[in-house]
C-alpha cells in the first residue's frame, strides 16, 4: 500500500511573515561603514565633519575619528525659516550660531523685506531655540573653521531632506567652503538626486526608494543604545534617551 503523506501543519508562528532585520545594529556601526565610503578624505588636513542632528552626531563622531585623529567634528543645527504667508515655503535658514540665510528670490516674489517685523520675530525665536541645543555640545568649533575647507555634512537618515538640504545651502552661503559633501548611511533615492544640485558629492550606504520608519534601518530605531549613549555623553551636556531625527 502506498503511503499518503500528511499535509504539513503550519502553526500561527510559521504563518507570520518574518520581520526584515535592520541593516545597522546602531549608528556607531553605520558610522564605521560610512567612513569607509569616505576613505578618499582619510588623512586630509582640510576636512571638517559637520553633524546636523544628534543621531547624525553619533555617526559623524565615528566618521571624523576614522578619517583622522585631528579631523574636526562639530554639531551644527540649521532650521528653515517658514514664510509667514505660506508656512510650507522656506524663506531661508537660521543656524545655532546666529547666522541667517535669506533666499532673496523667494522673499522678493512674496514681497517680503528682510526687515519685516514678523520675519525678524520668527528668526529670533528659531535662533533662540537652536542656540540652546547648540550650547549643549561640549566641543564647539568656530564656524569660520569651515571657510575654504572640505565640509562633510552628516546625518543618520535623510528621509524628508529638509534638514540636510537647509544645512548644505546655509553652510555654502554663509561660510564659502571649498567643497561640500552630504553623507548619511541611509538617503532616500529621490532626495539623493535633489541634493546633488546643492553639493559636490552625496555619499551613502543605502539609497532606498522608500525610507519608512527609522527602525527599518537601525535596530533600536529612535531609542539610544549604550554604545550611542556613551558617545552622546562625551559630546553633549544633556541627553534625553532618544534621537531628534529632525
Amino acid at each position: 500500500m502506498v503511503g499518503v503523506s500528511a499535509s504539513p501543519h503550519f502553526t500561527s508562528e510559521t504563518a507570520q511573515p518574518r520581520r526584515r532585520q535592520a541593516p545597522f545594529i546602531d549608528r556607531v556601526q553605520a558610522g564605521h561603514q560610512l567612513a569607509r565610503n569616505l576613505s578618499e578624505y582619510t588623512g586630509c588636513d582640510d576636512v571638517v565633519v559637520v553633524s546636523v542632528s544628534r543621531g547624525g552626531a553619533v555617526v559623524g563622531s565615528v566618521v571624523a575619528s576614522m578619517l583622522g585623529a585631528h579631523t574636526p567634528h562639530m554639531y551644527y543645527k540649521v532650521q528653515a525659516i517658514p514664510c509667514p504667508r505660506m508656512p510650507g515655503l522656506s524663506l531661508g535658514s537660521v543656524a545655532g550660531d546666529g547666522s541667517v540665510r535669506i533666499d532673496t528670490m523667494v522673499a522678493e516674489s512674496m514681497n517680503i523685506s528682510a526687515a519685516d517685523p514678523q520675519l525678524m520675530d520668527q528668526v529670533s525665536r528659531i535662533d533662540k531655540r537652536l542656540r540652546r541645543d547648540q550650547r549643549a555640545f561640549r566641543r564647539p568649533l568656530a564656524p569660520r573653521e569651515m571657510h575654504g575647507r572640505v565640509v562633510i555634512v552628516v546625518d543618520d537618515v535623510v528621509e524628508a531632506g529638509d534638514t540636510m538640504r537647509e544645512a548644505v545651502m546655509h553652510l555654502r552661503h554663509c561660510f564659502s567652503p571649498r567643497r561640500v559633501v552630504a553623507a548619511a548611511p541611509v538617503c532616500l533615492a529621490d532626495l539623493r538626486k535633489q541634493l546633488q544640485r546643492h553639493v559636490d558629492a552625496v555619499v551613502d550606504i543605502v539609497s532606498p526608494l522608500y525610507v519608512g520608519s527609522v527602525s527599518q534601518w537601525y535596530a533600536a530605531g529612535d531609542a539610544v543604545v549604550p554604545s550611542e549613549q556613551l558617545l552622546l555623553e562625551r559630546m553633549f551636556a544633556r541627553t534625553n534617551g532618544r534621537f531628534d531625527n529632525s
